[in-house]
């Protein structure tokens, strides 16, 4: 039963990661206090959850997925809309063409910028952004969508 405790809770261990994101295999995560690090370091504050995860796909213009767990689902629910709200209000920011995408019941966004194209929407207690360099047609990848569902 104690290790069910220790280990079942055991911070990433719960946030699972496809093994390949379109055309691209996993080739690294990064979980714990280093996932923590990065994210509040991309904000220049603290604003990662208590449990994260970073995915990096391919070997070359990798692709990045961020995944990040709330307790409370409704947490989840504030930062995704917060996230949102700043995105949409910022003139001079690295995104721009910030728009929602309609084939979904529950809200996705997608924007441009450096470079790449980003998903951003929540799963229950999961916050997620996928950062890719890939064509996916306004859609989220199939193997992202079967892991965290809208």
């Amino acid at each position: 039963m104690l290790l069910i405790v220790l280990f079942g809770c055991s911070g990433s261990g719960d946030i699972a990661t496809s093994e390949r994101n379109g055309e691209k295999e996993r080739v690294r995560v990064v979980d714990g206090n280093q996932a923590a690090q990065i994210i509040n370091g991309m904000h220049n504050q603290s604003v990662a959850a208590d449990t994260n995860v970073i995915a990096e796909y391919g070997r070359e213009k990798k692709d990045l997925l961020y995944i990040s767990y709330y307790a409370d689902q409704m947490q989840a629910k504030n930062a995704f809309d917060l996230m949102i709200e700043k995105m949409a209000a910022a003139k001079k920011g690295p995104f721009f063409h910030l728009m929602p995408l309609n084939t979904y019941t529950k809200p996705v966004y997608f924007t441009l910028g450096m470079g790449s194209r980003h998903y951003i929407y929540q799963s229950g207690n999961y916050l997620l952004w996928l950062q890719t360099y890939q064509a996916f047609d306004d859609k989220l990848p199939p193997r992202l969508l079967k892991l965290y569902p809208v």
